[in-house]
């Protein structure tokens, strides 16, 4: 699997449109419908001081919109005592899935998490998701419990 070039960074305002839609479509996903509007989103993205939101952009493509997403919160885990990096949601559009972008944003949210002095990272998994635990194996990730969370050291 050869990734393609590709942009990791912080998101930016003019993101939050495309994150928008693919936070809809993986709300689809679980049959649910996402409740997150637009605004909330640039507040928790670009003003919150827990989250980091990382977008992979391809580098070989003329769209110059994300074509996947991560979500990353920091906080105090209270059992560990430490900050601790939890990946709420990774998503990568259809067309662009199976190139290794997930693993180049999951590895650039534990980088994330890393540089915020945190100790580890959770990578927060919908057993609901179609193909979300093969993707997670296929990232080397190992179910933690019965429960559909995957962690990551």
């Amino acid at each position: 699997m050869t990734t393609p070039p590709l942009t990791l960074r912080p998101a930016r305002a003019d993101d939050l449109p495309e994150v928008h839609r693919m936070l809809i479509a993986l709300a689809a996903r679980t049959g649910q419908r996402a409740a997150i509007t637009p605004p909330v989103l640039a507040r928790i993205a670009l003003e919150g001081r827990a989250a980091r939101l990382l977008v992979a952009q391809r580098d070989d493509s003329p769209q110059r919109h994300p074509v996947g997403f991560v979500l990353l919160m920091i906080g105090r885990n209270m059992v560990a005592g430490a900050d601790w990096g939890v990946v709420e949601q990774l998503y990568v559009q259809a067309p662009d899935r199976g190139c290794g972008i997930g693993r180049a944003l999951l590895a650039a949210a534990r980088q994330a998490a890393a540089e915020a002095g945190c100790a580890g990272v959770t990578v927060s998994s919908r057993p609901e998701t179609d193909g979300s635990a093969l993707a997670w194996r296929a990232l080397g990730l190992d179910l933690a419990d019965p429960e559909p969370r995957f962690a990551a050291a």
